[in-house]
């Protein structure tokens, strides 16, 4: 019975590899190009020395319950000139999220506390009902406000690097995409601030989640037709979509990868993106992750809060909160925690 159903899975997503067209994009504003194999270009690795900013962030909440949220945010870039760290720096924000009733409707307020290394990000209240933030028809969860603030405070750190002007290239993880409410605004005054520093502005996505019109993944339909050890591909589509400044690329930066990226630089650049990629694939040689930039790597573990940095943290607040009658607050959400310490 396995092998047969096994057999009929990978005819299944073989047929489907053979049988995909266009890229599949949704919302209005993108223009799919035909998948053709005559769109692969050849990386051809580049020793340029400019200096490339990976900037990452990571977060985690401390306490909560439904009806607050206490978060710590962190960002940093690391900077490389060739294979070469040479510099690097780690922002901080405790963000408070409270539900709070506005216009008779219920709103997450935040409020920032000073760190040690602040990164400065403008107060904001998002509707529980903000469509950008829920899951289903229900109500956002207040704990998901952290993952658009993250995101707020990596964009308002790449702008730094651009005012800054740290490095040559910034590479954003993730994508250049607005896709939060007010994320748009975060992202215009970091495109103004990279034109206005001659730094080109770029974004890798560890995942991706683009389809074709017969329902497989692109980066799987691109794997499967490229003949090249490493490759660039473009075009892939226009985008006039006015919270998507970009353009779209997909690249496999190894020979021995067995990823496929997805790559984007700011619209008005464009036309550099091939030297981008090309300086880009120099950094993709690191066995810890083959054909994906070492930068991002070293981000990924600078910004990360780890489990027992959380604990701490928690355990620290919990400590001067225990007469503050915290308690009852908490044990809105502390039940599935009980259940998860149940053992059978």
């Amino acid at each position: 019975m396995f092998e047969e159903v096994v057999e009929k899975i990978l005819k299944s997503l073989e047929g489907n590899l053979i049988a995909a067209s266009y890229p599949k994009f949704s919302g209005v504003g993108y223009r799919a190009h035909k998948i053709d194999a005559k769109n692969f270009h050849q990386i051809r690795k580049s020793h340029a020395d400019k200096k490339i900013a990976f900037v990452d962030g990571g977060n985690a909440e401390i306490i909560g319950s439904a009806g607050f949220s206490l978060n710590l945010i962190r960002v940093c870039y690391a900077v490389y000139q060739g294979s070469k760290k040479i510099s690097a720096n780690k922002f901080e924000i405790l963000a408070f999220v409270q539900a709070v009733n506005q216009d008779n409707e219920i709103f997450y307020k935040t409020t920032f506390f000073e760190t040690k290394n602040p990164i400065g990000l403008e107060e904001i209240s998002f509707s529980s009902f903000d469509h950008t933030l829920m899951l289903g028809v229900n109500r956002a969860e207040i704990s998901s406000v952290a993952n658009a603030l993250r995101r707020f405070a990596e964009l308002r750190l790449a702008k730094l690097v651009a005012d800054r002007k740290i490095a040559d290239v910034i590479v954003l993880d993730g994508n250049l995409q607005s896709t939060l409410t007010n994320e748009n605004s975060y992202l215009n005054q970091l495109y103004e601030s990279c034109i206005e520093s001659n730094v080109i502005l770029s974004a890798l996505s560890k995942t991706t989640s683009l389809f074709t019109d017969n329902g497989n993944l692109l980066s799987v339909v691109l794997g499967s037709i490229s003949k090249l050890p490493l490759w660039l591909y473009h075009p892939i589509v226009e985008i006039s979509n006015t919270n998507h400044r970009a353009e779209i690329f997909f690249a496999k930066f190894h020979h021995k990868s067995r990823h496929i990226f997805r790559f984007e630089i700011l619209n008005m650049q464009k036309m550099l993106a091939e030297d981008t990629v090309n300086i880009l694939a120099n950094h993709c040689v690191d066995p810890i992750f083959i054909g994906y930039p070492y930068g991002l790597v070293e981000a990924d573990r600078i910004a990360r809060i780890s489990n027992q940095e959380k604990e701490s943290l928690k355990t620290m607040f919990l400590v001067k909160l225990r007469n503050k009658n915290i308690e009852k607050y908490l044990s809105s959400v502390n039940a599935h925690e009980i259940l998860d310490r149940i053992s059978f």
